[in-house]
């Protein structure tokens, strides 16, 4: 396309900005002809796309919101007596939910916190334990790629979220779990919706999938089936401003297919009644509206209670000099 063609196709565009930490990845980087896109079938409404707009209902009375954070806190390397090298990381998770009910302020409940070593080539790295209380957990991942390193840490962190949210769960909590619900291993009739802020992939038909962006604060999308385990809509939960783009502030909730599909109605529409009081403000993160508050609260509370960073750094550095003399 001659350069005089495309300017005018991007000035008959409309622009979009969100101030969105590039730490937490894009809000929406899902391509129309993406390889991951996935056509689910709407099950409501008779197929059709249709807009749902549930009146406002009553908070449920016990009330969970469960996320986790990772961060990677050094790279490493192990070179063997041949001169072989494999790369590695040092990194911490944590996890943990907030507890909200209509007779007490919320709090912050189960946090758990654990630090690792994760190398690739297959062999686990030991790094002794340091003076100051720090200790890193041991992992070896195959390949050579420092991404697959990344990704174990991200499991650690999800089993832990996963965990979390099935004792909540067991105990009679209404529990939002922030991300997808894949990693609940017993998710059949549980009480727990997935809160997935970010959309990788086209999960809807063409037709239906540009229409998403139309919705209305709180309403939602009709439920479409994610596989055979999984109910899912869309549901924009609060205003982002003018400036943003058509998919900032919309959400996907998924509900376990076990408890039906008429129960999954019901569910949906309960949570487009009370999910969007829970949207952040956006004089007060970056991530508003779909970020919601006690999630936003208890990622700062993890993030404190992984320590400094620099600290962190540096007690890697003293243990792997420890490690080395040690030989």
């Amino acid at each position: 396309m001659p350069e005089h063609q495309a300017d005018a196709a991007h000035r008959n565009g409309k622009l979009g900005v969100e101030a969105f930490d590039a730490a937490y990845g894009a809000g929406f980087r899902a391509d129309d002809d993406s390889p991951h896109a996935v056509e689910c079938e709407l099950v409501e409404d008779a197929g059709a796309f249709e807009a749902h707009r549930p009146p406002a209902g009553e908070r449920p009375h016990r009330l969970a919101f469960v996320d986790g954070t990772m961060r990677t806190e050094a790279r490493l390397t192990h070179t063997s007596a041949a001169g072989d090298a494999n790369t590695g990381l040092a990194g911490s998770w944590a996890a943990g939910a907030v507890l909200v009910t209509a007779y007490a302020p919320a709090r912050f409940d189960r946090v758990s916190i654990g630090r690792t070593a994760i190398f690739t080539g297959g062999n686990a790295g030991h790094l002794p334990d340091h003076r100051d209380g720090w200790r890193w957990e041991p992992y070896a991942v195959d390949g050579a790629d420092i991404e697959a390193a990344r990704q174990q840490l991200q499991r650690l962190m999800r089993d832990a979220e996963s965990d979390i949210a099935e004792q909540l769960c067991a105990d009679g909590w209404l529990t939002v779990l922030d991300g997808p619900l894949h990693g609940i291993r017993h998710r059949r009739g549980l009480p727990v919706v997935g809160y997935v802020k970010t959309h990788h992939r086209r999960m809807l038909a063409h037709e239906h999938w540009t229409r998403v962006p139309s919705l209305a604060v709180r309403g939602r999308s009709g439920l479409f089936a994610m596989g055979d385990e999984l109910y899912g809509c869309y549901l924009r939960v609060g205003d982002p401003g003018p400036w943003a783009g058509p998919w900032a502030g919309i959400a996907r909730i998924e509900m376990p297919a076990g408890i039906g599909l008429a129960a999954a109605v019901e569910a949906a529409d309960r949570a487009a009644g009370w999910l969007p009081d829970f949207a952040s403000a956006l004089h007060r993160d970056a991530r508003a509206p779909v970020n919601l508050t006690p999630i936003a609260g208890l990622e700062r509370h993890l993030h404190h209670l992984q320590g400094d960073p620099r600290l962190a750094l540096r007690a890697v550095r003293e243990a792997v000099l420890q490690r080395n003399r040690e030989g």
